[in-house]
């Protein structure tokens, strides 16, 4: 009888983490700030067809390439005017995020959506993502954003 609430507490700790471990992969966000280096863990959708790391001109940028054209980052950026993502201030209006930092979000004149994620010199955004998988995108960059606080 004992085993029932053990087996029981396993079944439901353990499902969701395969859900998680189906839809995303793990990984990490590795920059340099004021001389230190530092790490970040990240979840990212799967299904992306490249992976590449920038480190170019005050930007240190992972980018995720998928192969319906979308495409998911995480940044480092020296210069807080630097722009990643062409995203026209004076139709959009960023909302404030519930862990703080200024939140892009939209739809592009393809009807793909768009996002992005200010936390300090920190960026996390996607764009060129349908909305069949406009919520992976959306918790991979909140997932983010949450992590960048620690």
């Amino acid at each position: 009888m004992s085993r029932i609430p053990v087996v029981f507490l396993l079944i439901i700790f353990l499902l969701p983490a395969c859900f998680l471990a189906r839809e995303y992969k793990q990984t990490s966000f590795s920059y340099t700030a004021n001389g230190q280096s530092a790490s970040m863990p990240l979840i990212v959708p799967r299904g992306y067809v490249k992976d590449e790391r920038i480190d170019t001109a005050g930007v240190i940028m992972h980018l995720f390439h998928y192969a319906n054209g979308a495409f998911l980052y995480a940044a480092y950026v020296s210069d807080s005017t630097a722009q990643l993502q062409a995203i026209n201030k004076s139709l959009h209006q960023p909302v404030g995020g519930p862990q703080g930092g200024l939140v892009y979000k939209g739809i592009d004149e393809n009807e793909l959506f768009y996002r992005e994620i200010r936390r300090g010199p920190l960026r996390f955004g996607y764009r060129n993502v349908p909305e069949s998988v406009e919520l992976r995108f959306d918790s991979a960059t909140n997932f983010a954003a949450l992590q960048s606080r620690r």
